[in-house]
């Protein structure tokens, strides 16, 4: 909780920062805020990775799953964890995908249209965030019955 209200808070020191003397936006400063921004997605990026690994060793070490809680269908769990293996990747890929098509060179646009662009960017990434978050959270749960 503190972390969200961190980051809301930067954004809106961010969001006060980028006006220009003549009121208007500065792109360059939106332009920041994004990759700001993008920067604190990346952090919660290791702990996506993190369970992938420990979610890819459950499923090679079954049996062993088997042994440590016998009362476990792994058959079960099987799917459970691909399917949260690829609920994390998909999550993975539309970080990649953005900051593939991510452009922040906007040479040729009007500041106007720059600081749309940058917005439209910002709110394109706030939802890999909250994906992020949330695959995050499923599979720490889920981890968390096998002590992970």
């Amino acid at each position: 909780m503190k972390k969200i209200i961190f980051v809301a808070f930067i954004a809106l020191i961010a969001a006060a920062c980028t006006q220009q003397k003549d009121g208007k936006t500065d792109y360059k400063a939106v332009r920041d805020e994004v990759m700001k921004f993008h920067d604190v997605v990346m952090g919660d990026h290791s702990a996506l990775v993190n369970n992938q690994m420990k979610l890819d060793t459950l499923l090679k070490n079954l049996s062993g799953l088997k042994i440590k809680f016998p009362d476990v269908d792994t058959v079960k769990e099987k799917q459970a964890m691909l399917a949260m293996v690829n609920d994390l990747s998909k999550a993975e890929d539309q970080m990649n995908d953005w900051m593939h098509k991510f452009e922040p060179d906007v040479t040729g646009k009007s500041n106007e249209a720059a600081v749309k662009y940058f917005k439209d960017e910002r709110k394109k990434i706030e939802i890999i965030d909250s994906l992020y978050k949330q695959e995050i959270k499923l599979s720490d749960d889920y981890l968390s019955k096998f002590k992970k």
